[in-house]
């Protein structure tokens, strides 16, 4: 349930639906985006998120969905349907590019059947009808003439027809010549009328000419003239025309005879292109304002309402109307953060004006409307929401000419549907709560529907600027107060909001800022009873204090940050100069090991030179090779000893790369193939069939690693 029926356009999401329809392709996708409305059963909506949300993740991968089709085949569709019917070139043209559309899209969703299974599921009970394109292109030319090898007849008559075109044209080209000579023709010469070549004549000479006439110029100076010479061939011409004309219907009608007892199928495909068209606008949308899915939590069938679901979190929240609208004004947006839910299920947000109470309420607003309509949110990805049965508003002017109600009558109108809907599974929010008649009555009777609504367990937020509705807020044990940050320096407003204290209006303080004077700002102050005006220093206060410890926080931060940064940076000058010493010290103790063998050998080299005799010569020979051999242990012994870690690393790493699940359709990394991305096409055992480009080849699994995946 939706309350008032204005609701949307109060939380700007008649606006929002319009910046998703820009993505939209075709006008029906378009026009599902204008109808969407807030689905208040979980059921109905659980599956379309689902799709929604696979079909973005595709997107941040780098995978976009191929063009759709617009052209319109809602006429061509009908007819078919129709006995006798005939379909024109163009509609049999538009029959083609959705057909063909609708296969290049069905590929790529099968492609990435394992990324988004939801939307393959969509798609798994119509498969595009392939005969359609090959039919029509037999028949048609890209530009939807029909082919001259359409039918043997039809390649009779234009053959014919050809030639006497050729010859009408000779003879036409002859008595032009003739003509010009004599002196006869106009400045233009020549002209078309009636379908037919003329001559134009200089009216002067009109009774010199024959043939016949086929009317004047404007100014009656000259006649234009079928030449009698070309009567003959030109009517042969006409005639092959019209059998050209009557072979060509008689072509398309059968073609369209041949369609017609696939209309249900291709209605289904349109039915499924106009589906995705819809999901990639939302898609689409949701990726360029980086939206995602939450968290929703919801009541089960049978589950007990008296239990409270987890709270509401909105963390980095973005309003894409207000960010469009700031973007033109060339101002950032402040993120909202907001959590609603037990243990404060009420929030009451207070303020100065124009401070943005109003647009953290619409804020929330909007992001139910959006996600129960089936549309991604502009939060982060650790947010949570609520599904909630009923949303309840009350934002803006509400006065009725039409029933005489005052803007009071039709907020207390409001607040009593409130009353009468609030629970559990009930979001309401109200801008202005208690406002409308005398401050003291009216803000005693919003304490007492205040109290209503917190007894009824139902989720709220609320902006006032009432001093004692702010008291309340702050005595209910399930309700809080909020303030939206206002920098009391610069008299101007932060945006952003803290839960946990109210704020001030500023009414004494902005007065001053515009200017008004001192004297008449300590009359009003003298005016007040001494409690509202210590409540509203205490206020402002309490937030010069808030203010000062968020610019302490924030410095704080800063130079944490900042020393955090200068830590990790000599960290790594320190594991730089270890790795420097450790590669000084290794090369090093080479270079001893290898004088070391030097001296060994030269030792035995020695030996060899002072030996004596053969035999003497062969023992020190024997001693030299033990030597060799001893030094070839060694060095293989070191090889295998000088394993660095970073090759270690990569040797696990690998090896926990090959233990990932594959499966067909998943874009793959061949280690040997460079940058090139490979596509896994087939599994069988412990074998897997990998195209490379152009090629196909069988695989171990060692032999590639998922592509999104890094050594």
């Amino acid at each position: 349930m939706l309350y008032p029926a204005d609701a949307a356009d109060s939380l700007d999401f008649t606006a929002l639906k319009a910046m998703v329809g820009e993505r939209a392709a075709t006008p029906q996708a378009r026009r599902r985006i204008e109808e969407l409305q807030p689905e208040f059963r979980w059921e109905a909506q659980a599956e379309e998120l689902e799709r929604t949300d696979q079909m973005l993740t595709l997107y941040q991968q780098g995978h976009f969905l191929p063009a759709v089709a617009t052209a319109d085949t809602a006429s061509a569709l009908t007819l078919l349907r129709v006995r006798e019917a005939v379909l024109s070139s163009e509609q049999f043209m538009a029959l083609k590019a959705q057909t063909e559309s609708y296969q290049n899209l069905y590929r790529f969703c099968g492609l990435h059947r394992a990324s988004m299974p939801a939307v393959v599921r969509l798609l798994e009970r119509t498969p595009p009808v392939d005969e359609v394109p090959l039919w029509i292109d037999k028949i048609l030319e890209r530009n939807g003439e029909v082919k001259t090898s359409a039918s043997k007849e039809l390649a009779t008559i234009r053959n014919t027809l050809s030639r006497k075109r050729t010859a009408a044209d000779r003879v036409f080209y002859k008595v032009l010549r003739r003509y010009e000579s004599e002196g006869w023709l106009g400045d233009i010469r020549e002209s078309v009328a009636d379908d037919r070549r003329v001559l134009a004549v200089t009216a002067s000479y009109k009774n010199r000419a024959h043939g016949a006439f086929h009317g004047s110029s404007s100014k009656q100076s000259l006649v234009f003239l079928e030449p009698g010479e070309c009567l003959e061939v030109n009517a042969e011409v006409a005639l092959l025309r019209e059998e050209e004309t009557k072979e060509i219907r008689r072509i398309l009608k059968a073609l369209t005879a041949q369609l017609a007892p696939l209309r249900e199928p291709l209605m289904a495909s349109a039915e499924r292109l106009i589906d995705l068209d819809f999901l990639n606008a939302k898609a689409r949308f949701a990726f360029d304002e980086g939206a995602c899915l939450p968290t929703v939590h919801r009541y089960g069938k049978g589950q007990d309402r008296r239990i409270p679901l987890p709270p509401v979190q909105i963390a980095q929240g973005i309003n894409p109307v207000l960010r469009r609208v700031q973007a033109g004004r060339g101002k950032p947006v402040v993120p909202l953060q907001l959590t609603l839910g037990d243990p404060h299920r009420l929030v009451v947000i207070s303020g100065p004006n124009a401070g943005g109470k109003s647009l953290a309420l619409k804020t929330l607003g909007l992001f139910q409307l959006m996600l129960q309509s089936g549309l991604l949110v502009p939060v982060h990805p650790s947010s949570a929401f609520r599904w909630v049965e009923k949303i309840l508003v009350d934002i803006g002017d509400a006065q009725s000419v039409e029933n005489e109600l005052s803007t009071y009558s039709a907020k207390l109108s409001k607040m009593k549907q409130l009353l009468v809907h609030a629970g559990p599974g009930t979001l309401c929010l109200v801008d202005e709560f208690g406002s409308g008649s005398d401050p003291d009555l009216g803000s005693a009777l919003a304490q007492v529907f205040l109290k209503k609504l917190h007894e009824s367990s139902t989720l709220g937020v609320f902006t006032t600027h009432y001093n004692a509705i702010k008291a309340l807020a702050g005595s209910l044990p399930h309700a809080t107060n909020a303030n939206m940050a206002f920098d009391v320096n610069t008299f101007e407003p932060e945006y952003r909001l803290h839960v946990g204290s109210p704020g001030s209006s500023y009414t004494f303080e902005v007065a001053q800022r515009v200017g008004l004077p001192k004297a008449l700002l300590a009359e009003a102050r003298d005016a007040l009873d001494g409690q509202t005006r210590s409540v509203d220093q205490l206020l402002v206060t309490l937030q010069r204090q808030r203010t000062t410890l968020d610019r302490t926080q924030n410095e704080s931060g800063k130079r944490l940050r900042e020393l955090e940064q200068l830590k990790a940076d000599q960290e790594g000058r320190i594991a730089k100069l270890e790795d420097k010493l450790e590669r000084v010290g290794s090369a090093n103790a080479e270079v001893a090991d290898r004088l070391a063998w030097g001296k060994r050998f030269e030792a035995a080299a020695k030996l060899y030179a002072a030996s004596k005799g053969p035999k003497a010569r062969q023992e020190v020979l024997q001693e030299v090779v033990k030597l060799f051999a001893e030094r070839a242990g060694r060095a293989k012994k070191d090889e295998k000893k000088a394993e660095t870690k970073a090759q270690q690393a990569q040797r696990i790493r690998l090896e926990q790369l090959w233990a990932l699940p594959v499966t067909r359709g998943d874009k793959v990394r061949v280690l040997s193939g460079g940058r090139t991305p490979g596509e896994l096409l087939e599994v069988k055992k412990d074998r897997y069939l990998v195209r490379l480009g152009n090629l196909s080849s069988w695989m171990d699994r060692q032999q590639f690693i998922p592509w999104n995946e890094k050594i």
